[in-house]
This record gives C-alpha cells, sequence and structure tokens, in this order.
C-alpha cells in the first residue's frame, strides 16, 4: 500500500480508525505495538486534515476504552484464572506471586509508572483487574499514563514528518 493510499484512508476514516486500533491495541490484539503504532499515526497527522490534538484524544479514547473492557473481564475473571495457574503450573507460582506483591505495595503507581513502559503496559489492566486495584484508582492512574505514554510517542512521529 502506497503512502498516498494511506492518507487517503486516512482522510475518510481517521479519527474512528485511530480509536479502533488503539482500542484493539489496549486489548493486545493487534498483534503491533503501540510504540510503533502511534509514531506510524503521528507521522500521518501532520499530512492530514485534522489535528494533532484531535488525533491525541481520539488515541486517548481508544486507549482507556479499550484497557477498561480489558480491566472488567480481569476483574470479573481473572482471579478463577489466576488461582488456575497458581495451581497447575507449579514454576509460574514465583511470578504469580511477584506480580501480587507488587500489586498490592504499588497498586495505584503500578497503573501509572507500567502504561510507561512498553513490554509491562500490557498487562497492567489483567493485573489490576485480577488483583482488584480499585476502579477508580485504576482508571484515574491508567488515564494519566496512557496520556503520558500516547503524547510522547504520536508527537515522536509527528516530529519525524515534520523534519523529514
Amino acid at each position: 500500500m502506497l503512502s498516498s493510499d494511506i492518507l487517503n484512508y486516512l482522510d475518510q476514516y481517521g479519527p474512528l480508525l485511530v480509536f479502533v486500533i488503539m482500542f484493539l491495541e489496549a486489548l493486545n490484539l493487534t498483534g503491533i505495538p503501540s510504540y510503533i503504532i502511534l509514531p506510524a499515526i503521528g507521522f500521518f497527522i501532520e499530512q492530514s486534515p485534522f489535528s494533532f490534538l484531535f488525533i491525541l484524544v481520539m488515541t486517548l479514547l481508544g486507549s482507556i476504552s479499550g484497557c477498561l473492557l480489558y480491566y472488567i473481564v480481569a476483574r470479573k475473571f481473572g482471579r478463577s484464572m489466576y488461582n488456575y495457574f497458581y495451581q497447575k503450573f507449579p514454576l509460574a507460582k514465583r511470578g504469580l506471586d511477584k506480580a501480587s506483591e507488587l500489586s498490592e505495595r504499588y497498586g495505584a503507581m503500578m497503573c501509572f509508572t507500567g502504561r510507561i513502559i512498553p513490554t509491562v503496559r500490557v498487562f497492567i489492566s489483567l493485573m489490576s483487574g485480577v488483583f482488584q486495584i480499585p476502579f477508580k484508582t485504576y482508571l484515574i492512574y491508567s488515564a494519566a499514563g496512557i496520556t503520558v505514554w500516547n503524547f510522547i510517542t504520536l508527537f515522536i512521529g509527528y516530529l519525524t514528518a515534520l523534519y523529514s
């Protein structure tokens, strides 16, 4: 697909497409990490009719919506899965114990800082739901971390387009 084809597609469906991509990325369903997706989106913003701020808001809405769904599912069903893995896979116990300890010790800050660490960020909703981090705490700290991450990575792509 050519760059002009991508731009035409973004002109037509840009904001909705950005929302859907980030929603799916938050659920870990795209197969492509956000540190690749967001700079690419940022790169194409510069050549699209949409403002940086508007697309940033769409990425935030998509990411936060996906994370909330993941959190709710993990909160409802995650504990039974956790217990199953804990009983059936003795080698996993150490990692699960460490995750539980970190969640209890750093619950809110884990939601914030974990959103800024590339590999860790996809597990924050799962861990927060399984270990019953209060919804309001989860939402506030995750949204703050998602905002920082999305802004920085989107802006990198945007600056690359401006100066290339």
